[in-house]
């Protein structure tokens, strides 16, 4: 068998479902195989079309290749316009004659014609349609304004581009696909506001010293992403860790202990969420005083008197007691089952989900993980990955009953 054509998989989220990618003549066109094989990393089949003039800038069988599928240029007696079973219709990269065409109904090659197909579709509610532009920053006038605003009024989920040296660049391939597989997405968490929290929460020593811990964010970041391309409406609270993260994400960054805490009842008063996920690692202590400017270096601070900080997972408790909460407690020294009656404390306490663990089961990549709710452990996960699919798909059976 030739594995010439194997993709590394990165997930599941387009697993079974056909994606049109539709290319016109732009010079971007040529990432379009990078493209067509991250599809199909997350899963998907990949169909191309493409105008005569995108292949000035990728050969055709550059895209065969990359999707493994005939490519579609010219339209024939099989109708090629009129496939069914897509589940979205990407137009990247989408040129200033392609969207006029688009928004006024033009269809005179294999990429316009099928657009017809996929508004009727689109229409009724049998697939989703996605424009990623992209031009020189010169031809974003009022006409393309017009006419990308008359295709989002259609249903039309425009991508934005990346604006660098004067230009409107075609969005990152992640992006795309990121943005596909949340249109595609039929989940409960589908439109759900969902606040999560990650990262470490430092106490303030003086201007330039604080007191953390090791975490770094990672999980929050995962669930920030996989909630995201589920279609929740997410805002992630972010301490200061490693990890970064993507620029779609709604993200409010946090220094210190008391700007969390702010941040947090902050957003709960401005907006009604339905679930808040509190992963971050929240100090449990934080100095007493905070020292103006630099406390000097050689032997200035011999002690810090530290002070315990009030609980925000219960703060939130109290005043929104209608919000799903999902919290994680983690422990060293503890046996398997006093990890689990810890969990089962934490729900006791009102809250609806516990995700608990323990940093002997933390080793070698490992991050074993029990998930709790008032049934008892309801699922177990040995990854960081695993740890958010697991949160997120308990998120979802819950919020269905």
């Amino acid at each position: 068998m030739n594995h010439d054509m194997d993709v590394e998989p990165l997930g599941k989220q387009l697993e079974s479902k056909d994606i049109a990618l539709l290319i016109t003549g732009c010079i971007a066109s040529y990432k379009a195989p990078s493209l067509i094989r991250h599809f199909r990393q997350y899963g998907a089949n990949v169909y191309v079309y493409s105008t005569p003039d995108a292949l000035e800038f990728v050969t055709e069988k550059a895209l065969e290749w990359s999707s493994r599928n005939p490519v579609v240029t010219k339209l024939t007696s099989d109708s090629e316009h009129l496939r069914e079973g897509l589940s979205a219709y990407v137009f990247a990269p989408a040129t200033y004659d392609t969207i006029g065409k688009l928004a006024n109904g033009v269809a005179d090659n294999a990429v316009t014609t099928a657009f017809a197909s996929a508004l009727g579709r689109m229409e009724k509610a049998e697939t989703e349609v996605l424009l990623a532009p992209a031009m020189h920053g010169s031809m974003e006038n009022s006409i393309e304004k017009e006419g990308l605003e008359k295709l989002v009024a259609k249903g039309v989920k425009v991508i934005s581009p990346i604006y660098k040296l004067g230009k409107a660049n075609l969005a990152d391939s992640h992006r795309i696909v990121v943005e596909t597989i949340r249109a595609v997405s039929k989940s409960p968490l589908k439109g759900k506001k969902i606040m999560i929290t990650a990262g470490p929460t430092p106490g303030k020593i003086d201007d330039i010293r604080y007191i953390t811990n090791r975490f770094k964010g990672t999980l929050g970041v995962m669930i920030a992403d996989e909630a995201y391309m589920r279609g929740a409406d997410v805002q992630l609270i972010m301490g200061p860790g490693a990890a970064v993260p993507p620029k779609y994400i709604n993200t409010i960054h946090v220094k210190d202990f008391e700007q969390y805490r702010s941040a947090v009842l902050d957003q709960l008063q401005k907006r009604e969420y339905d679930v808040g996920i509190f992963s971050a690692a929240v100090a449990d202590y934080i100095p007493e005083q905070v020292a103006e400017g630099k406390i000097p270096s050689g032997g200035a601070i011999k002690s810090i008197a530290l002070k315990q900080t009030p609980k925000v997972i219960a703060e939130v408790r109290g005043k929104y007691p209608g919000l799903y909460m999902v919290t994680f407690k983690y422990e060293v020294g503890k046996s398997k089952e006093e990890l689990l009656e810890i969990g089962r404390d934490r729900i006791a306490r009102g809250y609806n989900m516990a995700v608990a663990n323990r940093g002997e089961d933390m080793l070698n990549g490992k991050h074993l993980s029990y998930i709790l709710d008032s049934n008892g452990v309801i699922a177990e996960s040995t990854t960081k990955g695993e740890n958010a699919f697991a949160i997120l798909d308990a998120l979802e059976e819950r919020l269905l009953n």
